[in-house]
């Protein structure tokens, strides 16, 4: 079976899959299965959802820690990842894929991590995007309303998302925020943004005029305030 990396065009390559609900002798099951996924930044005057999603690619799947393992090494690093590919993180079930449509009333989280002279610490990036697939693998969000993360790789900047299925109950959407922050070990003052999936159909980016939030430490508690 042909090796797929992450952030590799075409259809020519794969890694283990894995079928939901069986799990090889032996091995550990996750809470929920996942899949990888990669595509390619669209123009936007060409982007709809029939486009977008026939250019979405799945790199593997899988339902335990093991499997996780045999895809993960077979994925490009972020220092190999060309300009204007996204790769993503998300759960199998109820059939999860980063569309914005799936989620109507959700949206995401987003770190930008700027480049300097056009180039980004690519070890620090390696390091924040592996903490960030462990977290969601391992359920350190503690949060079922996460259904995955991204992460973009673009000429000023690189971006990592956490996208959440519903924000019914903005204490959670904050409370996801909080969580990444404490995964990624930032410092309190970083700014994180989020952005709405409705907002992000109507200007075609997930990324495009996110709002800023800081989350202040007051008297041993968190709290958020908006950019």
């Amino acid at each position: 079976m042909a090796e797929r990396k992450a952030g590799q065009s075409g259809d020519n390559a794969s890694t283990e899959q894995q079928q939901p609900g069986l799990l090889p002798n032996g091995e550990h099951a996750l809470q929920t299965g996942w899949s990888f996924w990669y595509d390619k930044k669209m123009p936007k005057k060409t982007q709809d959802q029939t486009q977008y999603q026939a250019s979405l690619h799945k790199a593997g799947s899988f339902n335990t820690l093991e499997g996780f393992w045999k895809n993960y090494v077979h994925l490009k690093r972020p220092s190999n990842i060309s300009i204007n590919v996204n790769v993503y993180l998300f759960r199998d079930e109820r059939g999860h894929v980063p569309m914005w449509e799936r989620y109507p009333n959700g949206g995401c989280w987003i770190l930008r991590i700027r480049k300097k002279s056009g180039q980004t610490n690519t070890s620090v990036l390696g390091k924040m995007w592996q903490d960030l697939v462990l977290a969601v693998v391992g359920e350190m969000f503690e949060e079922p309303n996460v259904v995955g993360i991204g992460m973009a790789i673009r000429s000023r900047e690189d971006l990592l998302s956490v996208w959440n299925e519903d924000n019914s109950n903005e204490k959670v959407r904050f409370n996801i925020g909080e969580r990444l922050k404490q995964v990624l070990d930032l410092e309190p003052s970083t700014l994180i943004e989020y952005k709405h999936h409705q907002t992000a159909m109507q200007d075609m980016s997930t990324f495009r005029n996110a709002k800023a939030y800081c989350f202040a430490v007051t008297k041993g508690q968190s709290q958020t305030q908006q950019g």
